[in-house]
């Protein structure tokens, strides 16, 4: 009966400190030995526990950020990849123009200047069909195709003006342009600072315009591809 009677002061006073939001100190003149004394010893020893709590970690817990519910930065969105589409534009123009010249001029200097104008619309029009421009998240590169209507881009090899590959990163750009203008294009010129040079000023390129430059144009734009405007 004395054990039961241990018990159930134990559970006694657990129940007063769950629900009771103070915790009274028994008087002095307890019996040695008895239900009442172990309920004082338990009152006591939780007491001393909440004291030892420093004051400073309420403060702590008020002003702590909660990493991990704390809501990330979302990540900026990338700029898809992008293939400029071909144009014959310049390659049907030079013919056109080499053809007239040899119906108008009989004379061998007209046959000469016809054809040879009549030549580079063709080596237009195969590097119209080849030639794919590139914008992936970092450069602007130079790639082929196999054939016309094909979706498979390979390496174009090295640039076989200045070397290296006909690769460029849209940081080292300095300028870009379109000549003679955008809406009658007949070269893309750009320069870089990524290929050495001798006097260290950038490498300059030039290529014709076998490409949509408009769509060119919007994406040295939307690249950030640095350019001087002409006065």
């Amino acid at each position: 009966m004395k054990l039961l009677g241990l018990v159930a002061s134990l559970l006694h006073a657990c129940s007063c400190l769950a629900f009771s939001p103070h915790v009274g100190y028994p008087s002095s003149k307890v019996v040695p030995g008895s239900p009442l004394r172990v309920q004082t010893t338990i009152n006591r020893r939780l007491l001393c526990l909440h004291a030892s709590s420093s004051p400073l970690d309420f403060l702590q817990t008020i002003f702590s950020s909660p990493s991990s519910s704390a809501a990330k930065e979302p990540p900026k969105p990338q700029i898809p990849d992008f293939v400029t589409d071909s144009d014959y534009t310049l390659a049907a123009a030079f013919a056109v123009v080499g053809i007239a010249i040899i119906a108008t001029d009989h004379g061998v200097g007209g046959i000469i200047g016809g054809g040879f104008i009549a030549l580079l619309a063709s080596l237009f029009a195969v590097q119209a069909s080849r030639l794919r421009f590139v914008f992936d998240e970092t450069c602007f590169e130079l790639k082929t195709v196999d054939s016309i209507g094909s979706d498979v881009l390979r390496d174009s090899g090295e640039n076989i003006v200045v070397g290296g590959k006909n690769r460029w990163e849209y940081e080292s750009f300095v300028n870009w342009d379109f000549y003679p203008s955008l809406d009658f294009p007949i070269l893309v010129y750009f320069k870089e600072t990524q290929t050495p040079t001798s006097d260290g000023g950038g490498q300059i390129h030039f290529f014709p315009a076998v490409a949509n430059c408009k769509q060119l144009k919007e994406q040295f734009e939307l690249r950030g591809c640095a350019s001087v405007k002409r006065s």
